[in-house]
């Protein structure tokens, strides 16, 4: 890690802090450490290498108005949920968290909130009902949407299909007449590209935690609605890391695509170019995406070598993140 990063980061051994509330020696009580300046933002793009659907509960792709067109709109869910997950089963394997399904986080009495809260809920928040209390931890790390380069009438498509029956046919057995279900499946073409800003802010994030969401973040996966049916779609660009006292407007993607007008949003090499550019003109600390990425590489050979002192770093975490949480919420 560039050591210049750490300023911008929490300290592992310094979660939380006492405040006194009272004059007795006893009159007192534990929260998370008070937030301070320092904002960290990971850049990337989003590479549709497979047909990828990105919808609510309309069939087209969700898309926003903006300068003047439509643009397609990934809402942060849609990458978050299934990096969260996976950032669970980084904890399962190395067996330091993740002891429960993700959305099924409960406490029952007589636990301790570290029995559900791990590493995992620091980066990406979680909350928990726990003896008729709500135990809410906000995310370390904030998603942005992320938005296509090109207007959507250049990134999305749609196909044609039926849902037959298993003989094939479209007549149904069981009403013993033809069956209307045909339906059009809009999707988002390979080779768009989507720009994405994770970002953290007020020195809540340790380093290992940043590590987390470099693995969890990862190089690919399947995102989206029916992936049973793309498998693989989207791969992951970094652009580059950027840090600074004060957060800057140019780190909304919205902002990204205004400056971004009239240059070429099919080049993965060119917008991750550009956009470096634009940010680093910003920020006090940057970070280009391939000593990220080279740093990314890094973190996952050492998590697949048993005994790593990436694995070492996990498990000397994990009593302090259990500690931040014990101590908060009981």
């Amino acid at each position: 890690m560039n050591p210049l990063l750490a300023s911008y980061l929490a300290n592992i051994n310094e979660l939380t802090t006492t405040t006194k509330n009272g004059e007795k020696a006893g009159d007192s009580y534990i929260h998370p450490k008070l937030k301070n300046l320092g904002s960290v933002s990971l850049v990337l793009i989003r590479e549709a290498v497979a047909p990828v659907v990105f919808r609510n509960a309309e069939q087209e792709i969700t898309d926003i108005e903006w300068l003047d067109d439509l643009y397609v709109r990934a809402v942060p869910n849609k990458f978050k949920y299934i990096e969260r997950n996976r950032g669970l089963q980084i904890l399962r394997a190395l067996g330091v968290g993740g002891r429960l399904p993700q959305n099924k986080t409960v406490l029952y009495k007589g636990q301790n909130p570290s029995d559900a809260f791990d590493l995992n809920t620091l980066v990406f928040g979680d909350s928990a009902n726990y003896d008729n209390r709500v135990l809410p931890v906000r995310a370390a790390v904030n998603y942005s949407d992320a938005l296509s380069l090109l207007p959507k009438d250049k990134c999305v498509d749609e196909t044609f299909h039926n849902r037959a029956m298993e003989d094939g046919t479209l007549f149904d057995a069981e009403s013993k007449k033809n069956s209307d279900n045909l339906f059009t499946r809009h999707f988002i073409k390979p080779g768009t590209l989507m720009v994405q800003v994770l970002s953290t802010r007020g020195q809540v994030l340790p380093e290992i935690g940043l590590k987390h969401l470099l693995l969890s973040v990862g190089m690919a996966g399947s995102y989206g609605g029916q992936t049973s049916v793309t498998g693989i779609n989207i791969r992951t660009h970094v652009v580059g890391l950027y840090g600074g006292k004060f957060e800057q407007a140019i780190t909304s993607p919205y902002e990204l695509l205004r400056a971004l007008q009239g240059r070429d949003g099919n080049d993965v090499m060119a917008a991750k170019a550009s956009l470096h550019e634009l940010l680093q003109a910003a920020h006090d600390l940057a970070i280009q995406g391939a000593e990220v990425a080279a740093w990314q590489a890094e973190l996952i050979a050492a998590f697949n070598q048993s005994g790593s002192a990436l694995e070492q770093e996990y498990k000397q975490a994990q009593p302090k993140v259990a500690g931040l949480f014990d101590q908060w919420f009981q």
